[in-house]
């Protein structure tokens, strides 16, 4: 018995002798640090939201009121150069319209529907035009302008590039100061969580008044795309 049990310790030791270096290369010291890459571009896309409301005693009515109105807008844009694959709709909706009396149930008196579309202006010096013939042709609820970038993947990944070199320096900066060396990256991992550019919006309101000033209509000058990354580097 006694035989056995010493062998068994001899046997526990020679495994932990194994084991403690292969642990010690598992278990690496390590620093962790976020990068940021920034990357500013032109816009190239304009985005048009505006509604139709229409409102009448039946729901038929106003229904199709609203469908003119709508079809008006819409043959009139491509008249003018918007693309078909430009125009969407986004949202249609109708509802019935009460009158509320005194201790009795609402009265449906009429009925509103409110068509909701979107338009993609390719010609950014063309956005002020195609704002007047919206309104000129019906539209009566404008919702917003804003400008962004259709196709962002090469400015992506440059500021992929650029968010992992930032990281890499604000390693090197730490590690400098306590007279150690960045070794290999042990993960790497992006943290954003959109890409898209940021969209200079204008509202509702701004664009109203735009429309009321000779003043054209101005692109933003730049857009931002910002990727952020967490990198774990190794520590020599």
């Amino acid at each position: 018995m006694k035989l056995i049990t010493k062998t068994l310790l001899i046997f526990c030791f020679l495994i932990a002798t194994i084991v403690s270096p292969a642990n010690e290369k598992l278990d690496p010291r390590w620093i962790q640090v976020t990068g940021e890459g920034v990357v500013e571009t032109p816009a190239d896309l304009a985005i048009l939201r505006f509604g139709v409301l229409t409102t009448s005693k039946s729901a038929k009515a106003a229904t199709r009121a609203n469908n003119a109105s709508i079809a008006e807008i819409i043959s009139v844009l491509k008249e003018k150069d918007i693309q078909e694959d430009d125009l969407e709709t986004t949202r249609f909706s109708l509802s019935p319209q009460h009158q509320y009396r005194k201790n009795q149930s609402p009265l449906v008196v009429g009925y509103r529907a409110t068509n909701t579309l979107m338009v993609k202006v390719r010609d950014l010096d063309r956005v002020g035009e195609y704002m007047e013939l919206i309104i000129e042709s019906g539209g009566n609820n404008f919702e917003s302008l804003s400008f962004t970038v259709e196709d962002t993947q090469a400015m992506e990944e440059e500021a992929r590039i650029l968010a992992v070199k930032n990281a890499l320096v604000k390693a090197e900066m730490m590690t400098n100061a306590l007279d150690t060396e960045v070794g290999l990256p042990l993960t790497i991992q992006e943290t954003s969580h959109s890409n898209r550019p940021i969209q200079a919006r204008r509202s509702m309101m701004e664009s109203g008044a735009m429309m009321a000033s000779d003043v054209p209509i101005q692109a933003p000058q730049e857009l931002i795309i910002r990727v952020r990354v967490q990198v774990k580097f190794e520590i020599e």
